[in-house]
């Protein structure tokens, strides 16, 4: 194209002639109408570069109006660019409001889905685990390992979850179906896809090892709270707090054990970190002094000494708005419905992970200096 542009500089045609008119003409193919406007901006003078530019945005934004699904989208995506990046704020609102009132149902795409089918006796396993407890509170440690399922890189061992993350890469597709920018560590984001996956089947197991405790054991609320109470990390007014997540989780209230649960997870932690990393910042002038919220506390976990894959688990299960499953913010922000169960598991499993160290289950390492 620019050698093209060149020759006709040299034949001395007007080139600003030949976008103009090439853009009119073409005004009903909205792809290279756009691409004839930014020729004519090129070459137009300083005073018309405003007017051209609006000229690309709006040809966009009634092109995204004429259309549906995910061409719709995408114009409007561009258009949102476009006028950000040439300063036309208010177009840059209409595109961006316009985005917002998109849901994926209307982007038109076809759902593939095929069911995950576990390794055989896998639930059997995870019952038997809770069978071989010598009481209650050995039951509930053992719902937890030292190192993450999800998170688990060496791939020599023979633990039963192995084959969870040992999906070809070749079956996945990595690029979407979600419109981003091809991230520059993609294949960061394909692990991270695959540990999300693995940690939502984690979930199912964890779900299936807390019936079993109920099965096993029915525990009322004064066995639970003697089981999960700690002086210092969860005085008894909490553990009754946290026990009555338990129960509604045991009677399928899982809106009620999972809005129970999610704050006595981030006190256990908070009181976990206090004594081993700063968690409390001082005011400095005009600026307040603050206390860490879940994230950063999540973050701080493998400078106070707790293994990085279960901090890296936590996060994703938490507080990860962009890959992770972001439940914290979603159900406390009031973003999602009710979690599936396997999910609310997950929430208690990690209540009870971090309580394991409280309660002298799990030594944590020295605090890094």
């Amino acid at each position: 194209m620019a050698s093209l542009l060149d020759g006709l500089r040299v034949q001395r045609y007007d080139i600003t002639d030949l976008a103009e008119r090439a853009a009119r003409r073409y005004a009903g193919d909205v792809h290279t109408h756009v691409n004839f406007l930014k020729l004519l901006r090129d070459e137009a003078p300083e005073a018309r570069r405003t007017g051209i530019d609006t000229e690309i945005v709006n040809a966009l934004l009634d092109a995204a109006d004429a259309d549906t699904g995910f061409r719709r989208h995408n114009l409007l995506t561009r258009a949102a660019t476009e006028a950000r990046d040439r300063g036309l704020s208010e177009l840059r609102v209409r595109a961006e409001m316009a985005l917002q009132q998109t849901d994926p149902d209307s982007l038109g795409w076809t759902r593939l889905r095929r069911p995950l089918i576990p390794p055989p006796g896998l639930f059997a396993g995870a019952q038997a685990h809770i069978d071989a407890a010598a009481d209650l509170t050995d039951a509930l440690w053992r719902t937890t390992l030292d190192v993450h399922p999800a998170m688990r890189e060496d791939t020599d061992d023979a633990h039963p979850l192995d084959g969870l993350l040992r999906i070809p890469r070749t079956r996945i597709n990595t690029a979407g179906p979600i419109q981003v920018a091809p991230p520059a560590d993609a294949d960061d984001d394909h692990v991270v896809g695959l540990q999300v996956l693995a940690m939502d089947f984690v979930g199912h197991l964890a779900a299936e090892q807390l019936d079993r405790i109920h099965e096993r054991f029915e525990p009322d609320e004064a066995e639970l709270i003697g089981a999960l109470a700690h002086e210092a990390v969860l005085p008894l007014a909490r553990a009754r707090t946290l026990a009555y997540a338990f129960r509604y989780f045991w009677l399928g209230e899982l809106d009620a054990a999972v809005c129970i649960a999610l704050p006595q997870v981030e006190q256990i932690l908070r009181q976990l970190l206090r004594p081993r990393v700063p968690i409390v910042s001082v005011a400095k002038g005009q600026s307040p002094g603050t206390v860490d919220q879940m994230g950063g506390l999540i973050r701080s976990m493998p400078a106070a000494g707790y293994p990085r894959d279960w901090s890296r688990a936590l996060e994703l299960l938490l507080v990860d708005p962009d890959r992770g499953m972001n439940l914290r913010n979603d159900v406390c922000y009031g973003l999602v419905d009710t979690p599936p169960k396997h999910r609310v598991a997950l929430i208690l499993q990690a209540a009870l992970y971090l309580l394991s160290y409280a309660h002298g289950h799990r030594t944590a390492a020295p605090p890094t200096p």
